[in-house]
């Protein structure tokens, strides 16, 4: 009889094999926030690393997107500004996330904070949560994305740099992000954060590679 952590690995892992297949592009980005969360959650001091579970971060952080699974492809790659409907269901997915990854077992703690990963410190994002009102993992996560969303080329804009990323993220401290954390991660070596880039990059050139026993 299979464990209840080995369902949990099984069922994650074909869900990711159904993104590989469909929506590749969803599949490299959470693998890409991934990388970058580890070396956000490394870089943590002791008293922030304690309040989290590791293994469930690592879960949440890959399948953080899941939900634009249910966005037509379209609307996700528009190049452009969306219209107001389109914004909309594009803002859907991560209470779509939230729905998938609450409904597996042992995933269930991922669901509220991965629904609130669009959320802002000071309260103007999608549920208008703010400051300590947003789950540690969801600000984490929140930068770890924006991060890859900026450096990464996208069918709707090209990739822009390292440096470039981080002055947009330290202009958004204290609005956007928690200012605390943004120090934090500002303070990754650029190695290490460039390390990950090119790390998801050949995973995704290697089906199946990423499930190794080790993450489980």
């Amino acid at each position: 009889m299979k464990s209840n952590r080995k369902i949990t690995f099984d069922i994650t892992k074909s869900l990711f094999s159904i993104l590989e297949y469909d929506r590749p592009e969803i599949s490299l980005s959470g693998i890409h926030v991934l990388l970058l969360t580890e070396c956000f959650y490394r870089q943590l001091p002791f008293a922030y690393r304690i309040k989290i579970n590791h293994k469930q971060l690592r879960y949440g952080a890959l399948l953080h997107d899941i939900g634009k699974i249910g966005i037509p492809k379209e609307i996700l790659n528009k190049p452009g500004k969306l219209e107001k409907e389109e914004m909309e269901l594009v803002k859907n997915h991560a209470k779509i996330s939230a729905e998938i990854l609450g409904s597996i077992y042992g995933l269930e703690a991922l669901a509220s904070w991965i629904q609130y990963h669009h959320e802002r410190f000071d309260g103007k994002g999608y549920y208008h949560l703010k400051g300590k009102e947003i789950p540690l993992e969801a600000q984490m996560i929140a930068i770890t994305d924006t991060y890859s969303a900026i450096i990464m080329e996208s069918s709707y804009k090209p990739a822009r740099t390292h440096e470039d990323a981080i002055s947009v993220l330290k202009l958004a401290a204290g609005t956007q992000f928690n200012h605390e954390l943004i120090r934090i991660f500002c303070q990754i070596p650029s190695v290490r954060l460039d390390a990950a880039t090119e790390e998801a990059a050949k995973l995704m050139e290697k089906a199946g590679i990423f499930f190794s026993d080790g993450f489980a």
